[in-house]
């Protein structure tokens, strides 16, 4: 660890002798700093492949994607590409305390899908509470290289993999810790999946609109209200083609979807298989119960 100026540096690079040629992710570095100065100040035009996961403990910082500003402030993160033409920095003028952040860096040779997966439905710049299981993951890892226990590059290759798998589950909070609304928005949604409501229904239930319930429900959860409503259905949809014998209108039916084809092209765009094939892949593979 060095402290330049009233900068605070504690960043530790890999390069392991016992590794394969090309694996499937590769992790390069992970640090925690605390940045006061305008001389920080990085553009990814510059820097090698690889990707960046860079999260705000305290302060703020700035980001620059696309030609937009953005405050990287306390709990949100970006999660960018290198080489890009995306900048981040600290602005003394905009930012009196100091930004301290942890960050991760790894190559990804095989797991460009779950990049682009984070990407698409979280976005570059992102917000996860400190106790979101990611974030807890890469304070750990930063313990682990400061007191010289990530020697493996085997085990911190696993540990990359496992941080894109959490954040692509986007497991942002726990039901204990959802705010009322958002609880009482699940419980509406659970009781009522099987009929032909939509999150104005639910919205109207509860009294709030509709852009105000799908941010605060997105803010605790994660995912958008009608996804969540999606999910309950598909969870019964899939339950019901294994248990019994029911035809699909009448399942479709019973899941709170407006039609027996509208059915089969949801389940179908979430399943990649229609609800026949579905309920044959049960049977041939002998399956009691099917978790999706």
């Amino acid at each position: 660890m060095y402290t330049h100026g009233e900068d605070i540096v504690d960043s530790y690079g890999f390069h392991f002798l016992e590794d394969v040629e090309e694996p499937f992710i590769r992790m390069t570095a992970i640090g925690r700093e605390s940045r006061y100065s305008s001389r920080y100040h990085w553009e990814t035009r510059g820097r090698g492949p690889a990707w960046l996961f860079q999260y705000t403990l305290k302060g703020s910082g700035m980001v620059n994607i696309a030609g937009q500003e953005y405050l990287a402030d306390e709990g949100k993160a970006f999660f960018l590409e290198m080489p890009g033409e995306e900048s981040y920095y600290f602005d003394e003028e905009r930012n009196q305390a100091p930004w301290e952040f942890i960050y991760m860096m790894f190559e990804s040779n095989g797991a460009e899908c779950y990049c682009r997966y984070i990407e698409e439905h979280l976005g570059k710049v992102l917000e996860l509470p400190v106790y979101h299981e990611a974030v807890r993951l890469i304070v750990a890892l930063h313990a682990a290289a400061k007191e010289q226990k990530a020697q493996s590059a085997f085990a911190l290759s696993s540990k990359a993999f496992e941080f894109l798998c959490l954040l692509c589950a986007r497991q942002q909070s726990s039901v204990d810790s959802d705010s009322d609304l958002t609880a009482r928005a699940r419980n509406y949604i659970r009781q009522n999946s099987s009929r032909d409501i939509g999150i104005s229904d639910t919205a109207a239930y509860l009294k709030v609109s509709r852009s105000h319930l799908s941010r605060e429900f997105y803010r605790n959860t994660g995912m958008k209200p009608i996804d969540y409503l999606t999910r309950m259905r598909l969870e019964k949809a899939v339950d019901l083609l294994g248990s019994t014998s029911m035809k699909i209108a009448e399942i479709g039916k019973a899941c709170g979807f407006s039609g027996s084809n509208y059915f089969s092209k949801v389940f179908r765009k979430h399943m990649n298989m229609t609800p026949v094939q579905f309920r044959d892949y049960i049977r041939s593979g002998g399956y009691s119960k099917i978790q999706i």
